[in-house]
């Protein structure tokens, strides 16, 4: 069964979401109290389903995943900050009363934090397991193909050779008609979505355009929050 990487994401983050059995099982309450050792709490049961059945998006399931992949990114943000303070005590050498390191024990604290963040957006959504990896591998899809389809420019880049191509003479302008030919079959399934399409279905595609804008501010902040260029 495939399990969706937020970062292909990058992510599945902007996927949405792992699979919660792939780390630790998603607790009610998890994590060290205070000066005490684990607290036991109820495992959260984990689903079983085959991602190679087709899957049907609805409106509903579509808009209560951006509300989802809102509140993740927010944990995600939440953690880098914390991760970021722990790692400044871990390098100061902080120790607590006991001698061990306060910056190792905060740092596992927020990793915990963000999985419990993840599975209460989940439940606080609507939403299961199979839904926000299916849903995170059909937006993931739909948006990198039209992101990188903006920031590659085909479009732009056809235009120009069927420019220069008008100001060549004849014969030299069909040599150079299999390239043309070649660059806008590509432009017309980048735009189209054709592989998605095939995956996916058009009517799941379809769906995730209606939300697109958003989606898209999404991936981008996503992609701010790894380190990588968002246009």
């Amino acid at each position: 069964m495939r399990k969706l990487l937020w970062v292909l994401f990058a992510a599945g983050m902007l996927s949405g979401c792992k699979k919660e059995e792939a780390s630790t099982p998603a607790r009610e309450e998890t994590g060290m109290a205070a000066g005490k050792g684990p607290r036991e709490a109820p495992v959260e049961a984990v689903e079983d389903f085959d991602d190679s059945k087709p899957y049907v998006l609805t409106q509903a399931k579509l808009d209560a995943y951006v509300g989802y992949q809102r509140q993740v990114l927010d944990a995600y943000a939440a953690m880098a900050r914390e991760l970021q303070a722990a790692k400044a005590r871990l390098v100061a050498g902080t120790v607590d009363a006991q001698g061990k390191s306060v910056g190792m024990a905060e740092s596992m604290k927020a990793i915990e934090s963000k999985a419990e963040s993840e599975a209460k957006a989940r439940r606080e959504a609507g939403l299961t397991e199979e839904d926000v990896n299916r849903i995170g591998s059909l937006v993931m899809d739909v948006i990198t193909q039209r992101h990188m389809a903006a920031m590659l420019d085909l479009a732009g880049e056809l235009e120009k050779l069927e420019e220069m191509q008008a100001k060549l003479k004849p014969e030299q302008q069909k040599e150079l008609a299999p390239q043309i030919g070649a660059m806008r079959q590509r432009v017309e399934e980048t735009e189209k979505l054709v592989s998605v399409r095939r995956v996916h279905g058009d009517a799941n595609v379809d769906l995730v355009l209606t939300r697109e804008q958003d989606l898209m501010r999404n991936y981008q902040e996503m992609l701010r929050s790894f380190g990588g260029k968002a246009q």
